[in-house]
């Protein structure tokens, strides 16, 4: 959040509002949002950032954000507090593949609407919704650091519902390059009171895909793993879900209960987005043969 200031070229604009302390954005935005005077400077930042992360694509090759979906099942969930719009646009693009994950915005995204009629009902921006018809409205994105009040907005409130309760249910938690800054310290500790509020933890595992040093990230995360089932990755490509693609809860429950270890099938680090789709609908029509000769 700290270059977001210059990158969407807003300090000339800012600066009118008079002098800021800090460089960053969502301490920034919180001042402008607390000062009704500011309220069009503020209207002129959220279309900034608005069409800043709207105008932002995929590229054709297979990304990261195709590599995550396509190695997760139905049953599992990605969250993401990110505004920008690749991992719904990755989703929309191998969508009818094989079954994919679901997937939540928790701070609203640039992609997408809700239905202010039917709250359950949301999809991609200016489209319709298939309850009653309405244009799908705008997510906010933008929350006063002061005052991020996830309760307002019906698809906001039901994202975290929803994260409450996978958390709740999970065996497995993967953090992907979230560094859990202290503007988002309540919306953590939400998470942390859904991770730790069925048991201890003594057997769920957390895996954490970041560059930063491991001790750094073990002393960030530690609320999360009293029982040090801790991980740290350097890369997607060392995680659970690379080496056993729409098989990761099992590589960790099987070994943990039967010890028995899983051999790796890694997700292949092909470019081509056909040519990945094809082994992963492999390995679900595998899926699907076996749970036939079981049922």
């Amino acid at each position: 959040m700290h270059d977001l200031v210059d990158t969407l070229n807003l300090r000339p604009m800012i600066e009118r509002a008079g002098r800021f302390e800090s460089n960053n954005f969502e301490s920034i935005y919180s001042r402008l949002a607390a000062n009704s005077r500011h309220d069009e400077m503020r209207k002129e930042v959220e279309r900034k950032v608005a069409e800043y992360f709207s105008a932002l694509e995929l590229p054709e090759e297979t990304t990261t954000y195709d590599r995550i979906l396509l190695s997760l099942r139905p049953g599992d969930a990605v969250f993401t507090f990110n505004w920008d719009p690749f991992l719904f646009d990755a989703y929309a693009r191998n969508f009818g593949t094989v079954g994919l994950p679901g997937i939540f915005f928790l701070h609203g995204n640039v992609r997408i609407g809700r239905c202010v009629r039917h709250g359950e009902q949301w999809g991609r921006r200016y489209t319709t919704c298939p309850t009653c018809g309405e244009v799908f409205r705008n997510v906010p994105l933008l929350y006063p650091v002061e005052n991020k009040n996830y309760s307002n907005d019906p698809y906001v409130s039901d994202s975290w519902n929803n994260a409450r309760f996978f958390l709740r249910e999970a065996l497995v938690l993967t953090i992907f390059g979230y560094s859990a800054p202290g503007s988002d310290a309540a919306a953590v500790e939400l998470l942390r009171l859904a991770w730790m509020e069925r048991s201890e933890r003594k057997m769920e595992h957390v895996e954490i895909i970041d560059i930063a040093p491991e001790e750094d990230l073990h002393e960030r995360w530690k609320a999360f793993t009293p029982t040090h089932h801790f991980h740290a990755r350097r890369s997607f490509d060392d995680s659970w879900m690379a080496r056993w693609p729409r098989r990761s809860r099992e590589a960790v429950f099987i070994p943990m209960s039967m010890g028995i270890p899983c051999p790796d099938f890694p997700l292949s680090s092909t470019s081509d987005l056909v040519e990945l789709r094809t082994q992963v609908r492999g390995i679900a029509e595998w899926e699907a043969g076996t749970n036939q000769k079981t049922s």
